[in-house]
């Protein structure tokens, strides 16, 4: 009897030293592989980091809805950058003739070329924007008039270089589309760069100085743009 309880002893004591090693073997093994799993880990985040920092090119259709001076400005935006930050060269123009009843009385244009930054703060698609602008502004009289006089008048020519300042929305597909949504911006001149008119004809004297108020109002004020959207295709 005896002799069975020793072999039993034995039996489970062999088993409990084997249950041991298997264990300590396993363990072994797992944090052999530890190395390896932060190594694909760290590849990941790598490669995570490689695609956001990622330099891309893009160009845009934009419409300004509501913009000073003239409204329902249209144009095209060329940009550069990353997730982070975008470098963009854009170009707007609005223009209206008067040429309802009487063909050709004149023009109104405006059109404004600016270089700025694009500053995605939090990662996501809300963006700051900032930079330089340059705007022009002109009207002059058309051909029913100047065939008259035989001269071309430019009524007003107003040339302007300042910062501007914005906040928006842009959203990038995985197909390459962009959509994007500028909801304010502020164009503050800084310096005249020309500021000519033809107010001297005017027929009186209060006309002349409403006349260089407006001027001087339009070279001066800040300007807005409320409603910029925009679509394209980075690649």
């Amino acid at each position: 009897m005896e002799n069975i309880v020793n072999k039993v002893v034995l039996t489970l004591l062999g088993l409990c030293l084997s249950i041991s090693t298997f264990a300590e073997t396993n363990d072994s093994n797992i944090n052999g592989l530890k190395p390896e799993v932060e190594k694909v880990d760290n590849a990941q985040e790598l490669l995570e980091a490689s695609t956001t920092n990622t330099k891309q090119w893009g160009i845009l259709g934009t419409y300004a809805y509501a913009d000073t001076w003239l409204p329902g400005k249209l144009g095209f935006t060329g940009s550069y950058g990353d997730e982070k930050r975008v470098y963009e060269f854009a170009y707007q123009k609005a223009q209206y003739s008067f040429d309802f009843i009487i063909d050709d009385l004149g023009e109104v244009k405006d059109q404004r070329f600016h270089l700025t930054t694009r500053s995605h703060t939090w990662s996501g698609s809300f963006n700051f924007q900032y930079g330089l602008y340059y705007n022009s502004i002109s009207a002059k009289l058309g051909t029913t008039y100047t065939d008259i006089l035989g001269a071309s008048i430019d009524l007003l020519s107003v040339r302007t270089l300042g910062v501007v300042w914005g906040v928006g929305n842009r959203w990038k597909l995985k197909n390459g589309i962009i959509i994007g949504a500028d909801w304010f911006k502020v164009f503050w001149p800084l310096k005249v760069l020309e500021q000519s008119d033809d107010v001297d004809n005017a027929p009186s004297s209060k006309e002349k100085d409403d006349a260089q108020d407006l001027i001087d109002t339009m070279a001066k004020v800040p300007t807005f743009s409320v409603g910029h959207f925009e679509i394209g295709y980075r690649f």
